[in-house]
């Protein structure tokens, strides 16, 4: 049975963890209004992410906390992120295609750009009630109503255990450093995907966990002076990159699909298919880009990939970063 004056992590990882987590918990509950209004698709960014950091949080401390409760918040805060991911998913869609219909000099490929942009527009549209729906789940929840509460028993709990907070740093850093190398040791498995391009699942895969070594790193930065920095930058760098090869696959596959739904939805419109004949050469065109994209991004990512791999390997910066620091 799980103790809560004696969790399995030390009393001072807890603390920190209560600090962590409740930066992380209110970062995202601070952006539902702005979600709820749609006026500004950051709010819906900003949220989404946050629920990301949250539950990577989360899977690093739940130790501290009694387990069943820590499955319910990770459960309640990944089924709001979900609910954001797809509308996120449509409004960074339609930007790209916004941006790309901006700047089309021939007249012949616009239609089926801007049908295509048309198409993204109304499915956002269709998400926002789903969206809604996520954030009235979520003031009912344990998420919002429970957890808080909880990261401030922890935290009195932890403070009363530790009269003096600030001498337990160097457990804490330690828990880090193992916490960082196991996220590390995660990343270091997809090695060999990085030579593949055609491994299109574990190329995303290997995307989720840059960004949840990233986002460790980031909980922790404050206790290595400044070393985390250079890291985190390169750990963006990658994500980025990684991103933008997942997000032309994620193209590669539904341009098609969406070609074949619009002659559907044209011949049952018209009895025929002739005005495709005005949407395939923006569609072929955008197939283009995307291959195109594709494929100088992901060459750019083996290459720098290569390039930070081949100093001391993401174990080695996790492990370094401890050393040295007083």
């Amino acid at each position: 049975m799980f103790d809560e004056s004696n969790p399995p992590f030390a009393p001072e990882v807890c603390l920190f963890a209560s600090e962590a987590l409740t930066k992380r918990v209110w970062a995202l509950l601070d952006e539902a209004a702005g979600v709820r209004e749609n006026r500004d698709p950051e709010c819906l960014h900003r949220m989404r992410v946050a629920s990301r950091r949250l539950r990577n949080a989360l899977s690093l401390f739940g130790g501290c906390f009694p387990e069943e409760e820590r499955k319910r918040w990770e459960k309640e805060a990944r089924k709001v992120g979900r609910a954001l991911g797809e509308a996120r998913d449509a409004d960074v869609q339609a930007a790209s295609v916004a941006a790309l219909v901006k700047n089309l000099g021939d007249r012949r490929l616009r239609p089926g750009a801007e049908r295509l942009l048309l198409r993204l527009k109304q499915r956002r549209e269709r998400l926002q009630p789903k969206v809604l729906r996520a954030l009235d789940e979520l003031e009912e929840s344990e998420l919002k109503n429970g957890f808080p509460e909880a990261l401030r028993g922890l935290s009195a709990r932890m403070r009363l255990s530790l009269p003096e907070p600030a001498e337990g740093m160097e457990t804490v850093r330690g828990a880090a450093v193992e916490l960082l190398v196991r996220r590390a040791v995660e990343l270091e498995a997809f090695q060999p995907v990085a030579d593949h391009p055609e491994r299109v699942e574990e190329l995303h895969a290997m995307r989720i966990a840059v960004k949840r070594l990233r986002y460790t790193l980031e909980i922790f930065r404050s206790l290595f002076e400044g070393a985390a920095e250079p890291v985190l930058e390169t750990l963006k760098k990658l994500q980025d990159l990684l991103g933008e090869v997942h997000d032309c696959d994620v193209w590669i596959e539904f341009l098609p699909l969406f070609l074949e739904k619009e002659r559907r939805r044209t011949f049952r419109y018209f009895g025929h298919e002739r005005p495709m004949a005005r949407l395939r050469p923006g569609i072929g065109f955008l197939q283009e880009e995307f291959h195109r994209r594709r494929a100088e991004r992901f060459e750019e990512f083996r290459d720098f990939w290569r390039k930070n791999q081949e100093a001391v390997g993401w174990k080695g910066f996790a492990r370094n970063l401890g050393r040295g620091v007083p």
